[in-house]
């Protein structure tokens, strides 16, 4: 017991920290990452914020660490109440739309963070891969609940990556909706009996 209390503090101060970070990564990217502004941010000593994370990349890393428990999560939300495979593939997609929806909303971090360390730094591309590769398999899994070929689930995680890059250069969330129709679509021309009311 008393070493849960010790530690305490610390995954206080770190969540506190992580947080300040996501949010100068959102605006600025890896670039503006600097120990000082993330301590303003955070209310915290940049000795501190030095002592959590040494180097600036071990900041990016916590960031998108933080992220890949954010999208899970949220993934998870959405599908809750979901009638079906198909329907629960669609919640991918209002997912989106909800991510789309935050008025910080500058694209994916793991694309933003690959298009900007990806070539030279081995722990943010790993990262990237990562999430991508988790996004893939849990539309395989959807998909195969669904009865679907391979193939579709392989489209589908392209329409949730198009509209995730088209939402960021256009500042809307109407890709997730056009993103949604389309799998919707896809997923009655493999399934014709498939309802489509939540289109």
């Amino acid at each position: 017991m008393g070493v849960a209390v010790a530690q305490e503090p610390h995954r206080w101060d770190r969540a506190r920290v992580v947080d300040a970070a996501d949010r100068v990564f959102t605006a600025g990217g890896a670039a503006g990452l600097d120990h000082a502004a993330v301590a303003t941010l955070a209310g915290a000593d940049p000795d501190a914020v030095r002592a959590h994370f040494p180097e600036r990349i071990d900041v990016v890393v916590a960031v998108l660490e933080h992220r890949h428990e954010q999208w899970n999560a949220g993934l998870a939300e959405a599908a809750v109440g979901a009638a079906d495979a198909r329907d629960e593939i669609l919640t991918v997609f209002a997912h989106l739309e909800d991510c789309f929806r935050d008025e910080s909303w500058t694209g994916c971090a793991f694309i933003n963070g690959y298009g900007e360390l990806g070539r030279s730094e081995a722990r943010v591309a790993a990262l990237a891969h990562d999430h991508l590769r988790g996004i893939e398999a849990h539309l395989h899994v959807l998909a195969g609940r669904a009865g679907l070929p391979v193939h579709v689930a392989d489209a589908l995680s392209l329409l949730v990556e198009g509209a995730k890059v088209e939402s960021a250069i256009h500042r809307t969330t109407r890709p997730a909706r056009s993103a949604r129709l389309a799998a919707a679509t896809l997923m009655t021309a493999y399934a014709p009996t498939a309802h489509t009311d939540f289109i």
